[in-house]
């Protein structure tokens, strides 16, 4: 029986085969931080498992020019803002020509800093049921863009953590055209088996019945009672735009239409349109 002393040796070896890079100024600063840290990754792999280029969205110096070295997964955290400006929604979508798959948070430099080190933790570390490199190519390497949400709940409820996380992820992602979620659970001691399968339960109530969900689940003695799910929606619509944002085609100013009962934007100008604007409910609203 392999020890839990084994699995840390395991993915401390498997620590130099995840490269983290920088895009623009604050993706590079993030980038160097996580690898400073306790993080399994560096930036100096040559022949990289995993390649994860953190970038800010807002950094007037982030650009799609991203390099990937041999990696067998690429991926780009980006950090957007709440309500992103039509050249920071350009640039996800250029991006996504460069890497595998661009995995979308909110929030500034600190939030994208948590969001790579997340990431990383999930493919790599060592836990009672882990989520691996293989996994993380399956849920990703099929879709262009995903986003990434993190949850706690105090009192160690999975459905609330689950919540959350939900809650966290950029304002817009429709979770129900997922294809794909990884999920993370961890807690303290007195987790169970239960506890995995009613954050699981909570997950697949928010996402469409053909998503594949792969969780994997860490005790963590440090958090006593509280439950944190960390999860990565994969397949999901660009971040989507809100009534008077600008057009991501033409920079001029978004309607809002309903069509058959469903909320979307248009532009006037140019004629883009079909825009969702909703986020499928839980399963008491459904």
């Amino acid at each position: 029986m392999t020890t839990d002393e084994e699995l840390l040796a395991a993915a401390d070896a498997l620590r130099e085969a995840v490269l983290v890079a920088g895009n623009g100024s604050t993706g590079t600063a993030v980038a160097d931080w996580v690898a400073a840290g306790d993080a399994p990754a560096a930036t100096d792999v040559e022949t990289p498992d995993v390649s994860v280029v953190a970038v800010d969205a807002a950094d007037a110096d982030a650009s799609a020019d991203i390099e990937s070295p041999g990696a067998l997964l690429s991926v780009a955290v980006v950090a957007v803002p709440q309500r992103p400006s039509a050249g920071e929604r350009r640039l996800l979508t250029a991006l996504e020509s460069t890497v595998d798959t661009v995995i979308v948070t909110t929030g500034d430099a600190p939030e994208l800093t948590t969001a790579v080190e997340a990431f990383v933790s999930m493919v790599r570390d060592a836990g009672f049921v882990n989520v691996d490199l293989a996994d993380a190519r399956t849920v990703f390497e099929p879709v262009a863009q995903a986003a990434l949400g993190i949850g706690e709940s105090p009192g160690g409820t999975p459905g609330e953590a689950v919540e959350e996380a939900i809650a966290a992820l950029p304002p817009g992602v429709e979770t129900d055209t997922a294809s794909g979620v990884l999920v993370d659970l961890r807690g303290g001691p007195s987790m169970s088996v239960g506890d995995v399968n009613d954050a699981v339960t909570a997950v697949r109530e928010q996402v469409g019945t053909e998503a594949h969900v792969i969780w994997g689940g860490k005790v963590d003695e440090a958090l006593s009672e509280t439950v944190v799910v960390r999860l990565i929606a994969a397949g999901v619509d660009n971040v989507r735009a809100a009534p008077g944002d600008d057009c991501p085609r033409c920079d001029r100013g978004l309607f809002a239409y309903t069509l058959s009962g469903l909320p979307g934007l248009s532009c006037d100008t140019c004629g883009f349109g079909g825009v969702s604007t909703g986020r499928k409910k839980n399963s008491e609203s459904s």
